[in-house]
């Protein structure tokens, strides 16, 4: 059988390319075959230094008094901003770092008494039926009976936002098929007034969107027998809010998909 992916260089999937494709075919073909990335943001940035620091602290590498904690993230955070070549507005970085302590805070209170998990940053890999490449992540917290995805916010969430969902999902289905038990998979919000946790719910909603988003990507790439006519058989969607936070792939997008 015809690999369409090797064809084109794609030796993976993940939660993320899956979701740039299912926001619009054009992202994701700019993030599997021409390895489009864009710079990190204050928000990434905040996200990277509390998970960092919460997985840590649970894995009982670091003490539980919350002034250890805020310092050592904000610590991270200050890094990730001096470490990048993006410049950012001033008022962004300050934005995001007191978020940062704010949601440390939340993590000390909420967080204090949890078990720590079997792992931080498991990797797992997905295989799917015809599908010729695996399904890479890492699952933040994993636990005997559960898997939970870490995801700060400036704001409460009042349910699990699909993207999230579509990511957690792939993480049990992953155990599943190492285990052959479906894990319970909660996304843990936390934001600086407080922390809410949602379980998955309508799991098998979640698997077919998995396996179909697959294969719609393997059925685009097989369609075509050159990265040309892989181009120009799709059509960027810019009135997608997403591409407001893409700027190297709208560059790359009016290049390659606009001729």
């Amino acid at each position: 059988m015809d690999n369409p992916f090797a064809r084109f260089g794609v030796k993976h999937l993940s939660a993320t390319s899956m979701n740039q494709f299912r926001a619009d075919p054009a992202l994701g073909i700019l993030y599997l075959v021409y390895n489009i990335r864009e710079e990190g943001s204050p928000a990434m940035h905040r996200g990277t230094a509390v998970d960092e620091t919460i997985g840590e602290m649970l894995a009982g590498e670091q003490s539980l008094d919350p002034d250890s904690l805020r310092t050592l993230a904000t610590d991270k955070y200050d890094t990730f901003i001096s470490e990048t070549d993006e410049v950012y507005a001033e008022d962004a970085i300050s934005r995001e770092r007191a978020v940062v302590i704010g949601c440390m805070d939340q993590c000390c209170r909420v967080m204090g008494e949890w078990e720590s998990p079997l792992s931080y940053q498991q990797p797992i890999r997905l295989s799917l039926q015809d599908i010729e490449i695996p399904v890479v992540g890492y699952i933040d917290l994993c636990y005997p009976e559960e898997v939970r995805e870490l995801k700060t916010s400036g704001k409460r969430r009042r349910a699990i936002v699909d993207d999230h969902a579509f990511q957690v999902s792939t993480y049990a289905m992953a155990i599943r098929q190492e285990t052959g038990r479906w894990p319970r998979a909660i996304v843990d919000y936390i934001y600086p007034t407080g922390m809410e946790s949602y379980q998955l719910k309508n799991g098998k909603r979640w698997v077919r969107e998995v396996v179909d988003t697959a294969a719609r990507i393997r059925a685009l790439l097989a369609a075509a027998s050159s990265e040309a006519e892989l181009c120009r058989s799709v059509r960027p969607d810019f009135s997608h809010w997403l591409w407001n936070y893409r700027p190297k792939a709208r560059a790359a997008a009016q290049d390659l998909f606009q001729r």
